[in-house]
């Protein structure tokens, strides 16, 4: 007997052991193994990290000590695969997707296996499956990196806001943000949530780079012509959001710099610090009397 052939007879044990307690003659006759190698390959499975219980004559996996490490994304698939178990038409491959998951949980650690368990409860409480769960994993994504999103809401109101948390109530799912410009938390129902795309800041992002986004208030965001190389991001009642695309951040933040306390660069972050650092230094030179 080769190797390869003893090490597919112990996987064969394996994964009878995973799903119920067998006998030793169970095992041979199924998989006709031969008797003498029988606790051979038991202390193979054994070497590979896996405690196996003995009750009377049979046998079974009783815990796994090489427990897998998932990754957010994995424990978020597998959540996603046990709630699609939920909706699909075949009972039967309803079953086997399930038990498959079952069997993908036991070698999972007790951390990964809660997260996993708390995600199905997340998806399974939204109203709408596929909507819902695609809004979570794209929330998910975005706090793995770190990214800051432009959330628009059913009611039309537009924030930039950076992605922390997921928390769910008996009523509904809530998406929790942190407001870098303001300084504060902010907690949005996802039922409320209509996009969410992300705002890259990357210096590598050549479309990105090329524009600049402010803020103007009060009456000059009333009154404010977009100019060619502009264009709306956000409006609301005292303060609209500008996106400029020109080639001269000079020239920019020169008619910028006319508009005062009414004007605010907000993003890339580089762009919003060298403006703040140009508002200061004007303001020095007029207190040096320059």
């Amino acid at each position: 007997m080769t190797t390869k052939t003893k090490d597919k007879n112990s996987i064969k044990i394996l994964y009878e052991l995973l799903k119920k307690y067998s006998t030793k003659n169970e095992i041979l006759e199924k998989y006709n193994i031969k008797s003498g190698a029988f606790f051979k390959h038991l202390t193979e499975i054994k070497k590979a990290g896996f405690e196996i219980l003995k009750d009377n004559s049979s046998y079974k996996i009783k815990t796994f000590s090489g427990l897998f490490d998932f990754t957010n994304a994995e424990t978020s698939l597998i959540a996603h695969f046990f709630v699609i178990s939920h909706f699909m038409l075949s009972k039967k491959r309803a079953k086997k997707l399930k038990t498959t998951l079952e069997k993908i949980l036991i070698l999972s650690s007790k951390k990964d296996n809660e997260e996993i368990i708390k995600k199905i409860e997340l998806y399974k409480k939204a109203e709408n499956q596929t909507d819902y769960s695609n809004k979570i994993s794209a929330f998910e994504e975005f706090i793995n990196k770190n990214k800051i999103t432009k959330i628009i809401t059913l009611s039309n109101e537009n924030f930039i806001l950076k992605p922390t948390d997921i928390k769910r109530d008996e009523n509904n799912i809530y998406f929790h943000f942190y407001d870098e410009e303001k300084n504060e938390n902010k907690t949005i129902p996802i039922d409320e949530i209509e996009k969410i795309i992300p705002i890259d800041e990357s210096e590598n992002d050549i479309e990105y780079k090329k524009e600049i986004m402010f803020e103007l208030y009060g009456r000059l965001a009333k009154t404010y012509t977009l100019k060619e190389d502009e264009r709306l991001v956000e409006k609301s009642a005292n303060k609209i959001v500008i996106a400029n695309s020109s080639s001269d951040k000079n020239v920019l933040f020169k008619r910028l710099l006319r508009y005062d306390i009414l004007c605010k660069v907000i993003l890339p972050k580089t762009d919003a610090k060298d403006f703040q650092n140009l508002i200061n230094n004007s303001l020095q030179k007029l207190k040096n009397g320059i």
